[in-house]
């Protein structure tokens, strides 16, 4: 079985070893073509296969539209033992996988297993079981990578079918109204490659990986391109309100293979009512995890986010011409380390400040410099615009200026 990164080492093997940066192209014809549904053994019967391949896509007649994608370079530091410019690993080969992978598999001993599982078990499209399979599913778990490498999981749910095969290369799935942080959707702005996990707990305890790359694409993209969808996805981008998709994520396919059945728990389904899209609290479970429990100081990172918190605040403060007078003479480095310890108090952290506290070290600032309401008012001021560019929501914005402006008395000595 050859698969697309197979197809790209041989091409990088003629070219000289370099793989050439090319963009994407994402075909959203439905492809009716017959699934090849072959088993190979030998290298000669694979090449063949590719070739023939190869030869009946470029005869194929189809409506393209073209998806450019950026490829990103990879970077991160590889064990020794694993450097691949120190190997001699990158020989030619048709089999799935990355180079450590196979690396991996001669280290460990695992080479023969690793090729009978590609041989048997890896497609570079979806066979007509395959097909039939994901049409079944509810739910898939999808995860991707940002430019650096930082991963996101995360699960989607509908009703039987709700994953859309468009063609044994392409499939889709709606995106729905969700917490509105948009973590995969903008891993793949930025980095393409997805995986697709689904598993069956229900009836067969199997489970189907899919890798590939992803588009994000609008129901006004679709909709031009009526004619080539199934009806179904249509109907759907018409719905009203929350049952409409707000956008849909295709995926081309360059690898397919089995999840195994054995350790894969059998589950009873039962009835449950499923309010799609809804914001209640209770049906989304609330604060499951109780971490409203948590302090803000924890939630947002504790000491580290109190430093962009403060290096920020006085960037501000330093720069304003009504408060930055009164910071002319002070030694910075000790003030920043006192108002972190002040923020950590005001976040719910572990340090403390008492009224004697505050009024000790604003007296003299009352005294010699003319602290005033006025001047308190434009610190909270900033401070609410430190927040808000460091993306704190409204809610624990709120509850933060509560704090401050409770020490209000404390800090004018009233």
């Amino acid at each position: 079985m050859v698969t697309s990164r197979s197809k790209n080492k041989k091409e990088a093997i003629n070219s000289g070893g370099n793989l050439p940066k090319q963009n994407l192209t994402v075909t959203t014809q439905i492809d009716t073509q017959n699934d090849i549904a072959t088993q190979s053994k030998n290298f000669a019967l694979k090449f063949s296969l590719l070739k023939n391949k190869r030869k009946a896509d470029a005869n194929t007649e189809q409506d393209k539209s073209t998806f450019p994608f950026t490829q990103n370079e990879q970077t991160g530091s590889v064990p020794d033992e694993l450097n691949l410019e120190q190997t001699a690993s990158k020989k030619p080969t048709i089999t799935p996988g990355c180079d450590s992978e196979h690396l991996l598999q001669e280290k460990w001993d695992t080479r023969d297993r690793a090729l009978n599982f590609y041989d048997r078990q890896v497609l570079d499209y979806l066979a007509p079981k395959m097909q039939e399979f994901i049409a079944r599913q509810e739910f898939l778990f999808v995860a991707s990578a940002d430019r650096n490498g930082e991963c996101d999981c995360t699960s989607k749910f509908g009703k039987p079918g709700f994953i859309r095969v468009l063609s044994n290369k392409y499939l889709m799935y709606p995106e729905f109204r969700g917490n509105g942080v948009f973590a995969n959707s903008g891993n793949i702005t930025e980095n393409p490659h997805i995986a697709l996990l689904m598993i069956d707990f229900i009836k067969d305890t199997i489970g189907l990986h899919v890798n590939g790359k992803a588009r994000i694409v609008t129901n006004d993209e679709l909709l031009r391109l009526a004619d080539k969808l199934p009806q179904d996805v249509i109907e759907e981008i018409h719905q009203e309100g929350k049952k409409c998709p707000e956008r849909w994520m295709m995926i081309e396919v360059e690898e397919a293979y089995i999840q195994c059945s054995k350790h894969i728990p059998l589950m009873k389904k039962l009835d449950k009512q499923i309010d799609w899209g809804t914001d209640n609290i209770a049906a989304k479970g609330g604060d499951y995890f109780q971490l409203m429990d948590i302090p803000l100081y924890d939630r947002l990172g504790g000491d580290k986010a109190m430093e962009v918190c403060v290096d920020l605040f006085y960037q501000k403060v330093l720069n304003d011409d009504l408060v930055s007078s009164f910071f002319k003479d002070i030694d910075m480095a000790s003030q920043r380390l006192k108002q972190k310890s002040f923020l950590a108090m005001v976040f719910g952290g572990p340090y403390h400040y008492s009224d004697a506290d505050l009024r000790a070290t604003h007296k003299p600032l009352i005294e010699k410099s003319g602290l005033s309401d006025e001047h308190f008012n434009r610190i909270l001021e900033i401070f609410k615009e430190t927040l808000t560019e460091l993306n704190i929501s409204a809610n624990e914005q709120q509850s933060v200026m509560e704090i401050l402006e409770s020490t209000r008395d404390a800090v004018l000595n009233r």
